[in-house]
């Protein structure tokens, strides 16, 4: 029986239900109670959520919290396009206290977690986050330790501030939580895609999930990365007279751009980190084909 896509995507474009955001703020909580019980950690901190769940893009029930904590009282810094070949003193910047290293930082976050909800609910095995399980009436929480981070880009301007990660692995990741949460709001606006760009990402999350299960796509596509990619395109595909004909005309926009190579200068949604370079694993061939089979895939039926 072939599927009622305009009714898929009509069940598929809604946020998050009322319980599950209920969840998610006593998942939020929980966390940031442990973690300010902790006198290491108290009043050095900030503890917040980041990522879907933050920026109202989350789609799956089971999907975890990404909880970021924050060191405050020092920043990383960094210097980019005009402000790269400056002084700190010429960026009137000035260097304050240390902060705990990389790896002492986690350790503390560690102990915290493990001393108010037990080790068998604590998973300190991860990369780059620390996860504690859920219960139920919260969600799983991936707490992810980091610093603040501030990226001066020129003379005379205030600089932008992130969070940088240290993985166990090696290496930094800067990430831009506000600035995702800002373009983002800005993108969905009525005034740009009239809610669509959200409503639109949900649906596409929920449709990759969906041919990752009927066998369609050989693997996943990062989330963020769909966000990403629809983030670049213009406003008027979004703006289909119905969810079907929206689908669509983004899936096509999407192929065409790539093909097209109009893709090459795109960015993340923050703005400030470019979509293709930096060492993401993601990739131009892969947006290209989960837009082509996404789009025959909305086309039947």
């Amino acid at each position: 029986m072939a599927r009622d896509w305009e009714t898929w995507l009509q069940n598929s474009v809604g946020p998050a239900s009322p319980t599950e955001e209920a969840d998610r703020d006593r998942t939020e909580e929980r966390i940031r109670q442990a973690i300010l019980g902790d006198p290491r950690l108290a009043g050095s901190v900030r503890v917040f959520v980041k990522g879907s769940y933050a920026n109202n893009t989350n789609v799956r029930r089971d999907s975890d919290v990404d909880i970021a904590v924050e060191w405050t009282r020092w920043a990383y810094i960094s210097k980019s396009n005009e402000a790269a070949p400056l002084s700190w003193a010429e960026l009137g910047v000035v260097t304050t206290e240390s902060p705990p290293s990389t790896t002492e930082y986690r350790r503390w976050i560690e102990e915290a977690l493990v001393a108010t909800f037990g080790s068998q609910q604590v998973d300190l095995t991860g990369n780059k986050a620390i996860t504690v399980a859920g219960s139920s009436t919260t969600l799983d929480a991936d707490v992810v330790p980091c610093f603040r981070h501030l990226r001066y880009d020129a003379q005379g301007r205030d600089p932008h501030r992130g969070i940088r990660l240290y993985p166990k692995n090696g290496g930094v990741v800067e990430n831009w939580p506000e600035q995702n949460r800002v373009n983002g709001n800005r993108k969905n606006d009525s005034n740009n895609t009239r809610r669509r760009y959200k409503e639109l990402a949900r649906a596409l999350k929920r449709l990759e999930n969906d041919m990752v299960e009927v066998g369609l796509l050989p693997k996943e596509v990062h989330g963020y990365f769909i966000e990403c990619l629809l983030y670049n395109l213009p406003n008027e595909p979004f703006l289909g007279t119905s969810y079907r004909v929206a689908a669509k005309n983004v899936l096509a926009a999407l192929w065409n751009a790539i093909n097209d190579d109009e893709h090459t200068d795109w960015v993340e949604v923050n703005g400030l980190k470019w979509l293709w370079r930096g060492g993401q694993t993601w990739t131009a061939d892969e947006a290209s084909t989960f837009a082509h089979k996404a789009w025959n895939y909305v086309n039947a039926g």
